[in-house]
């Protein structure tokens, strides 16, 4: 019979080319040669990823080629029609393309490795019963039950004459393990007829004893009371839920409302941050009273404040700043953002989101040590985050367009797609309310944009790195990198563009001190309102008011009462009302009354009367005031800490130069370069990574010429593969001139004295149940000769029974200088 290697030495270059773009892990690094590739492939962490990443009509396929593989040699693909009640040649093929099954002639096999990943049980079934002796009606009944899958009336007949002398319960008892788990607990002995049912069947061969206090039911019994069938029903297509359906003009509205939400609050966190840069923690985040304090000012959940902080961060537009006290600081990339078209900053801020291996959803949760986990924070990284978001997006994609999926229904779709790495309900609950909150989502349904974003892009990496295994740390490391072309980026910005409001330089100045911008404000008209007054309402229309500290804000920063009359009147659709003319020339004349220095700091004005109680106040005291003449004050507190509390108290003071000029406080911002980031590992070590060597802020890549193309997946994946082949002829060649010469790498032509050579024949000899010669070195380095017959290879170890002493034996991998397959007709030496 062939082995799993010789069919993937018969498969042909296209399909080996196939087979290595659909499992990228067996590529990464470039195996040796076609047996080192058949290692791999059999690996468990390989089969763990291929695994991970199939649907259920595959998985359903290999598990019922693992079950009927104990029973029936050879299973073929009418035997699995016939178990899953309905044909998928598809599925088969999909599973034979992935090398989770070969074929040999009609024959299925499943890949080395596979049964012990799926488990003990496979579709709920329980170990065959095969190797026993039982008496010979209990063997015409195990008869029956194989038959049962090609005849399922023999069951009933082959039963009829057992069980018509069963006691009570009997058949009731088989029922309940039919399906799965076949496992259960032997009832106590005062439960009388039940425990009378289980020793009955237990004598009669139906059930088995897997210890002193559980049974399990034997796996040609358990397919006989299916029907021959290893599942309830048959994952032929993929469950499409229903959902909701809205107007798709509904669903470009909200998306381009929450994509200028997203905009202006990350913004407004640059703003803040360029001014007061917050501190960065010793473990790496930002502060929970930081991000408190950032969430209030701009008027939105922690949740939400959350996300902003970690898209700014994905962005590459706030950084640690590597500085002996570290501070969260605007990196030079600011500028270029906030001068950018709204859509442009747009997609900028999605791109990041889709590619980041960030999940702010769990900032405020609390780790296993039960500490806070913060924002920004490096232990945040989750390698299948952007994993997640794409399956969750494509999801809502393959649905019309205005079709709204809720979390659970995504789930159900997700489940059948990968049901070995099912995201849990609340991790696509955020996914779908972060993708709410940037736009990518309207009213719940994907938008044009955030079609746009998907397609087309490309996205390599291990699909096994998902969200519904925990991360382990002896797993390798996850390298999922995901990619959005600069196509999908430019359709993405043109689609918001499209679904925005046309900007409008218009302003409604009303009498009542507010003003209303009759939609999306143009960049200039939005800075000046930003400059001079707050937002009340944002919506169809934005909504603004006008007060002293609004006012006096735009007088802050330099303009005049004047310039900042004419600046509104050429806005105004009208003259400007009376009372917000009146409102600032007023804060205008009292703008600079008081005169505020560097001394550490004093005040001072022409008229003493404005001075009085001031020092004497005790809401103050914290500036240590100190009159020194009837127009002048002295403080221990900074002009700034000065400006602040005058202006808390109901003052207008205003910055004096050493000249006694009035100075504007425009506010000193910060800017850092964003290859200066630091990053923090295991126990708190520092490291800086140089900017080039990121890909979206998240994953580390090599750095590469630039301007310098190389060969695309496809063409590295075409090279390769004749490559191996090349060196496989080699090695045969070696071997055979060693053998020929009598060397030290000599062999039969059968063995193999090369570790990842021999992993493999050793996990297809598992596989086929064939003996082999191990070649096993001792402590003190005495090399032995045992026959064995191995039954699995995991995790550095081989388990086996040694055939010639009947005894089983376990072996780490490297205590193992070779391995040579025995002939089925071979004497023991």
């Amino acid at each position: 019979m062939a082995t799993f290697s010789e069919h993937l030495r018969a498969r042909s270059d296209a399909e080996l080319v196939v087979l290595l773009g659909r499992r990228p892990d067996l590529a990464n690094p470039a195996p040796s040669t076609l047996v080192s590739l058949a290692a791999r492939a059999t690996s468990r962490f390989s089969l763990e990823r291929a695994l991970a990443a199939v649907d259920a009509s595959v998985l359903q396929v290999l598990e019922a080629v693992v079950a009927l593989h104990d029973l029936r040699r050879p299973v073929t693909a009418v035997d699995v029609a016939l178990a899953l009640g309905a044909p998928m040649p598809d599925a088969v093929a999909r599973a034979v393309e992935l090398a989770l099954l070969w074929g040999d002639g009609v024959a299925l096999h499943p890949s080395p490795g596979l049964p012990e990943l799926l488990g003990p049980h496979p579709a709920g079934l329980g170990p065959a019963a095969a190797g026993e002796k039982p008496e010979a009606h209990v063997a015409a009944v195990l008869d029956a039950a194989l038959a049962a899958a090609d005849r399922p009336g023999a069951l009933d007949r082959a039963l009829a004459d057992l069980l018509r002398s069963a006691p009570p319960g009997a058949r009731e008892v088989l029922d309940a393990l039919a399906w799965g788990p076949p496992v259960g607990r032997v009832p106590a002995p005062s439960s009388v007829g039940a425990r009378a049912a289980v020793d009955w069947l237990r004598v009669h061969g139906l059930l088995r004893s897997a210890d002193a206090t559980r049974v399990i039911l034997p796996r040609q019994v358990g397919l006989a009371l299916r029907g021959g069938r290893t599942h309830r029903e048959a994952a032929v297509a993929e469950p499409h839920p229903a959902g909701a359906h809205l107007p798709v003009a509904t669903v470009e509205a909200e998306s381009a409302r929450a994509a200028q939400q997203v905009i202006r609050l990350v913004a407004g966190l640059v703003r803040e941050w360029e001014r007061v840069p917050p501190p960065v923690l010793r473990s790496g985040g930002l502060g929970v009273r930081e991000l408190r304090r950032l969430a209030a000012q701009l008027d939105v959940e922690d949740t939400v404040a959350a996300l902003v902080v970690e898209l700014a961060g994905a962005a590459g537009l706030v950084v640690d700043d590597a500085e002996d006290q570290p501070t969260f600081s605007p990196t030079l990339e600011v500028d270029d953002w906030l001068e950018a078209d709204l859509p442009d900053r747009w997609a900028t801020l999605a791109t990041a989101w889709l590619t980041m291996t960030r999940t702010p959803w769990v900032v405020g949760g609390r780790d296993e040590r039960g500490e806070l986990r913060a924002a920004l924070d490096p232990e945040l990284s989750r390698p299948w985050a952007p994993r997640l978001r794409r399956a969750v997006l494509d999801v809502l994609a393959a649905r019309a367009a205005g079709t709204v999926l809720g979390a659970t229904d995504v789930v159900t779709v997700l489940r059948w797609r990968t049901p070995r790495s099912v995201p849990p309900l609340a991790a696509v609950e955020a996914t779908l309310l972060e993708a709410g909150v940037l736009g990518v989502l309207g009213a719940d349904a994907l938008s044009v944009a955030g079609r746009a974003l998907l397609h087309p892009s490309t996205a390599t990496g291990h699909p096994a790195d998902a969200p519904g295994a925990p991360d382990r740390a002896d797993s390798p490391p996850a390298e999922q990198v995901f990619v959005v072309t600069a196509e999908a980026k430019v359709a993405a910005a043109q689609a918001i563009a499209a679904a925005l409001p046309a900007p409008v330089s218009e302003l409604l100045l009303q009498g009542d001190l507010t003003g209303i911008v009759p939609g999306r404000p143009t960049r200039e008209l939005a800075a000046l309102l930003e400059r001079s007054a707050r937002v009340e309402s944002r919506g169809a229309a934005v909504t603004v008011r006008f007060s002293t500290e609004s006012v006096r804000a735009a007088l802050d920063a330099g303009q005049s009462a004047d310039e900042l009359l004419a600046e509104l009147a050429g806005y105004a659709r009208g003259p400007v009302p009376q009372p917000l003319e009146y409102l600032v020339r007023d804060a205008a004349r009292r703008h600079g009354r008081l005169r505020v220095g560097a001394a550490l700091g004093y005040v001072r004005s022409e008229d003493p009367m404005l001075l009085a109680g001031l020092a004497e106040d005790p809401t103050l005291a914290d500036l240590g005031l100190v009159r020194i003449a009837p127009t002048v004050l002295i403080a221990s507190a900074s002009p700034a800490a000065l400006l602040a509390a005058l202006r808390d108290r109901g003052l207008a003071p205003a910055g004096e130069g050493p000249d006694g000029q009035i100075v504007h406080a425009r506010p000193t911002v910060r800017r850092v370069r964003a290859g200066g980031r630091r990053r923090r590992g295991a126990g708190g070590v520092i490291s800086s990574v140089p900017a080039s060597s990121t890909v979206n802020g998240n994953v580390p890549r090599p750095n590469t010429p630039p301007n310098v193309a190389g060969p695309s997946p496809a063409q590295r994946l075409a090279l390769l593969v004749p490559a191996l082949r090349r060196a496989e002829t080699e090695a045969r060649s070696d071997r055979a001139a060693n053998a020929g010469l009598g060397g030290p790498d000599a062999d039969d032509g059968q063995g193999t004295v090369d570790p990842v050579a021999a992993l493999a024949t050793l996990r297809e000899a598992a596989a086929d149940g064939r003996e082999v010669w191990l070649e096993i070195v001792g402590p003190q380095g005495t090399p032995r000769r045992r026959r064995v017959r191995p039954l699995r290879v995991d995790a550095g170890r081989v388990r086996a029974v040694d055939t010639e002493r009947d005894a089983e034996l376990t072996v780490a991998v490297h205590r193992i200088a070779g391995v040579t397959v025995i002939d089925p007709g071979e004497g023991s030496t």
